[in-house]
């Protein structure tokens, strides 16, 4: 009998032990979850303070007219090369640059063309949603357009339509608003 009461006795002892590791488990993932939670919230936080840095940054670049478009993308989705593919603005000139990894060199050495104009009727707004939005003309030799550009509140993220004023074909390019002082673009052989 003092063996079946010794064991009833080590039996509820192991017992509450185990109830104990696995409350402390439980416990411990609960934990796990709160902290990878607030992990999450501080990394979006940090997101939107940078995203709103950036898009201080391009508004002051659009406000002194010292910009360029980065593009990652032209309309029908073609991904490119942000440094060889850009529109920018820079002491009153206007610059639009296509190209692509084609084995032909292109007009201007990077598989496309290099435009650039005199920017004129340079016209800003920001609308309620915080989007601000750039229009301007733009005549050169080779380019005779209307550039449209929309910012993205909260972000330097922009979309640029290049209007040409004897034809209609648009082109429609979207990426990242830098300073001009910041941008790492590859200008070709410019027309």
């Amino acid at each position: 009998m003092k063996r079946i009461v010794s064991f009833i006795v080590v039996l509820a002892v192991a017992m509450c032990g185990m109830t104990q590791v696995m409350a402390q488990k439980s416990i411990t993932k609960e934990a796990k979850k709160v902290e990878r939670e607030i992990k999450k919230q501080e990394r979006l936080a940090q997101d939107a303070v940078e995203g709103q840095e950036e898009f201080n940054a391009a508004v002051q670049a659009i406000n002194n007219q010292s910009f360029v478009l980065e593009a990652n993308n032209i309309q029908p989705i073609f991904y490119v090369n942000s440094n060889t593919n850009f529109v920018s603005l820079n002491d009153g000139q206007a610059m639009v640059q296509i190209a692509s990894n084609s084995p032909y060199p292109g007009p201007n050495g990077l598989g496309g063309i290099t435009v650039q104009g005199s920017a004129s009727n340079i016209q800003t707004k920001q609308d309620d949603k915080g989007n601000v939005y750039l229009n301007m003309n733009v005549q050169g030799v080779f380019i005779s357009a209307t550039v449209s550009l929309m910012l993205t509140n909260g972000t330097n993220n922009a979309t640029v339509t290049v209007d040409p004023n004897f034809s209609g074909r648009n082109l429609r390019m979207t990426g990242t608003l830098l300073p001009y002082s910041q941008s790492n673009i590859f200008q070709g052989t410019t027309y």
